[in-house]
Formats: structure tokens, sequence, C-alpha cells
């Protein structure tokens, strides 16, 4: 065992809950772990922003927009990197309406790839319920554009001047023959089929860069919250079905169009073992279940319910494992060389009844030497003490070690002296190991 000193360091791993002195029995010492990484489900919803040619009036707001669903399935590869399966579904929508450009489209989006994220643990060393993450991934993205130019009964949407949307074409002169139109928000016309700036069928397929960064809450154990925004660096131009393939109203920039995913997500850890107190971990690897039908003397009692845990093989016992007292005298009846003594008999360390004339000479007071005449009896086991003789009491040679407990250097340690020694113990306040204390209790019942 180690010092006092290394006991106390290893103290304040042992829960508040359990008594003061459990770590003198329980193993503290840190054991070197392989940790065991466990997939973790995550579910939840964002918020689409898109970032193209053609964009919403909310889109300075990444909090507002399209709907957006979320699916993670995540593995710890070491306590600061994780591995994240991740899926994104929703719609993307895109409403220009300026002077120069009348042009809208919304796309069903799916996305899904890996990305890895870092929590900053090597440089938070302080446990926090709260930490910072940031990832970087590769992810396949679909999309399917449409745009609403068309009404409810299939007419033509044509943008006027005056902000209207009517029937026919803006000419001069023909005001009262226009009708003016609602738009329906449902996009039926297929962008890429228009072949509007010549590109033909298109890929709708591609492959964005998602850049995820936020915070993860950790409610429990097996429960975290994320709240974060995943920026994602499209690498297809033709989301929004305008590119700078397109001329006039249709020209826009070779840069690919992105978006932004801000969500919230629920992560739950399904499968990971559960955290284990010190004094679980401490019985983990002992087989309760073989203790429990252990039988050390072979009585055919289990040693949880044996009364009587070292009977001799082949002796017949009773159900509590103790052996059978026939005649009830206290001596069983392997060792009984009486058998049928008889009830309340009184008999010797044979089991055998007493004569009457053995309870006489028993009961017959032997010559003994009175207290006070001792020193003239055996004058060897005294020592003169102030003119006055005194009887020495035998004892062992008292180790070097055990002198501080002597506290009256009479060389003898008393029952006050040895409660004092373990007390300080307890206390932190001596420097004996717990095997000294073990060896000083001995030597204070052989003394």
């Amino acid at each position: 065992m180690s010092q006092v000193e290394t006991v106390d360091s290893t103290k304040k791993d042992i829960p508040s809950d359990h008594g003061p002195y459990e770590y003198l029995i329980l193993d503290t010492t840190a054991k070197e772990k392989t940790p065991v990484y466990k997939p973790v489900v995550g579910f939840g919803r964002g918020v689409f922003t898109f970032f193209g040619d053609v964009r919403d009036n909310y889109s300075s707001n990444p909090l507002v927009g399209r709907p957006a669903w979320i699916g993670v399935i995540s593995r710890n590869l070491n306590p600061f990197l994780k591995l994240n399966f991740q899926i994104t579904y929703g719609k993307l929508t895109g409403n220009a309406l300026t002077p120069t450009r009348k042009i809208n489209f919304q796309s069903e989006v799916l996305a899904g790839g890996i990305n890895v994220s870092y929590n900053f643990k090597h440089l938070i060393k302080k446990p926090s319920v709260v930490m910072p993450f940031i990832s970087l991934g590769l992810e396949s993205f679909e999309f399917n554009s449409k745009a609403d130019m068309y009404d409810a009964n299939g007419v033509l949407y044509n943008y006027w001047s005056d902000g209207t949307i009517r029937n026919i074409a803006e000419t001069q002169g023909n005001e009262l023959n226009s009708v003016i139109l609602q738009r329906d928000y449902k996009y039926e016309t297929d962008l890429r089929e228009q072949n509007l700036d010549g590109l033909g069928k298109y890929p709708q397929v591609a492959f964005a860069i998602p850049i995820d960064f936020g915070f993860e809450y950790f409610y429990s154990n097996r429960f975290s919250v994320r709240i974060g925004a995943t920026y994602h660096f499209n690498f297809n131009n033709n989301v929004d079905n305008v590119s700078d393939a397109g001329t006039g109203s249709r020209s826009g920039n070779k840069h690919g169009d992105k978006f932004i995913v801000t969500y919230v997500t629920l992560h739950y850890d399904l499968f990971s073992p559960p955290k284990l107190t010190v004094l679980e971990e401490h019985y983990n690897d002992v087989l309760f279940s073989s203790i429990d039908a252990e039988d050390e003397d072979g009585d055919g009692v289990v040693d949880l319910w044996d009364e009587c845990p070292s009977t001799p093989p082949g002796v017949e016992v009773t159900s509590k494992g103790c052996p059978i007292d026939k005649d009830d005298d206290g001596f069983p009846n392997y060792l009984d060389k009486e058998l049928e003594s008889a009830e309340n008999a009184n008999v010797n360390l044979q089991g055998v009844t007493f004569t009457e004339e053995e309870i006489i000479a028993e009961s017959k007071l032997r010559n003994a030497v009175p207290t006070n005449r001792i020193c003239d009896y055996y004058p060897s086991l005294c020592r003169q003490a102030g003119g006055i003789k005194k009887f020495t009491t035998m004892y062992l040679e008292m180790p070097a070690k055990f002198k501080p407990v002597d506290v009256n250097n009479d060389n003898y340690i008393s029952v006050e002296e040895l409660n004092i020694a373990i007390d300080k113990f307890f206390d932190f306040g001596t420097n004996f190991t717990i095997e000294d204390i073990y060896e000083l209790n001995n030597f204070f019942f052989d003394q």
C-alpha cells in the first residue's frame, strides 16, 4: 500500500455519498482504459438560406427560411474527434423581383455525406457541459429546380412595370384588355426542361464541402443538444437555373450556388455501456453468480447461508450447514463420545456426561497464589520501583517504529494509546501505512 499522502490523493476519486474510509478497501488507482465508442443517433430541424443568383428577401437572415430536416449518426474517434454521417433534406427557394429580373425557383434538396468534427478539448482543459465544435466534410448534393410560371388556370405570368402580374405582355394601350393575376406559389415548371440558356440536361447531382460550427450542450452522459450552422460550398452553379451561361436578366456569376443550414439537433447514445461508479468498477470483474453458488466445505449448503463454513468432509449437516448434534449437548456427533446424553446434562469436552464424583471434584477450590504475594512466590516476575516491588507484565519487545505510540513511555501500548494511533491515521496525521496499522494491532494483542 502506498503512503498516506498517496492514499489522500486517491481519496478524492471516491463519491461523497460513500463512507469516509471506503478508499481503504477500494483500488482507486487510475487504470488506463480502452475507450468504447458506439454510434450516437441524432435528429433535428433547421432552416435553409440560399446564396446564389436568385435570392429571397430574407437571405440576409440565416434564422429565417425554408425548413430542413437533419439526421445524423455519429461515432467518436477519440476524446476530441467525432465522425459524422449526415443527411439533410428540405427545399431551397429564391424569388428575385427587381426592375430588371423577375425570376423564381424552388428545389427539393437532398444532401448526404461525412464530416469530422473537432471539439477543442485539447485547448479547453476545464470540464464543461457546453463545448464549441467545428467540422469539415464532403457530401453529395442532389436538386431538382422548378419555377412558378403559371397560375392555377395555366395562364403564364407577365410581370408589368407597375408591379402587377397580368395575363398578357405589357404594351402601350392594352391596360384595359389585361387581367391581373395572383401567384399561386406552386412550382410546376421544370427549369432544366426549359433549357433557357442552352445548357441542355445539365447534371442535377453535385459535390459540396460542408463547414459546420456551433456549440454542443451535454445534458447527461447519453443525451446532448447541438446548435450550429453549416455552410455548404456547392460546386454546381445551376441550382437556381441562373449562371454565367445566361444573358441579359438571366446573366449570373461563375461561382457555385451556396447555402446555409442553421439547425438544432438532439443526440442520444443508445449503444454505449453505462458509466460505472467507483464501487461498480471495483466489483465489475466479480462473477457474483458463481459466488452465490459457492460451497467451500462441500457440505451441500452454499457459503452465503452456511453458518458453519468449515465443516470437515463427509460430516452430516443441518439445513444451515452445521454438523448434526443429536443430543443437543453442544458437541456435534462426529466429535461426541456419547451420542445419547440426557437432556440438559452437564458434559465434558468430549460430550460425555459428568459423573456425580466428577462434578464434586470440579467444584472444589484449588490452591491459588494471592495477588498481593505474587512477588514473594515469583520474584523474577517483579521489579523494584521506588522501594516497592511491582508485578511486571510479560510482553514482546516493542518495534522501534511503534515507540512514538507509547505516549507514557512504559514500554507497553495500552488500548487508549492504540486508539490514538488509529485516529491519527484516519486523520492523516501519521506516516503509518495501512500495513503498519494492521501490524500495530497484532502487536497490541501479542504483547
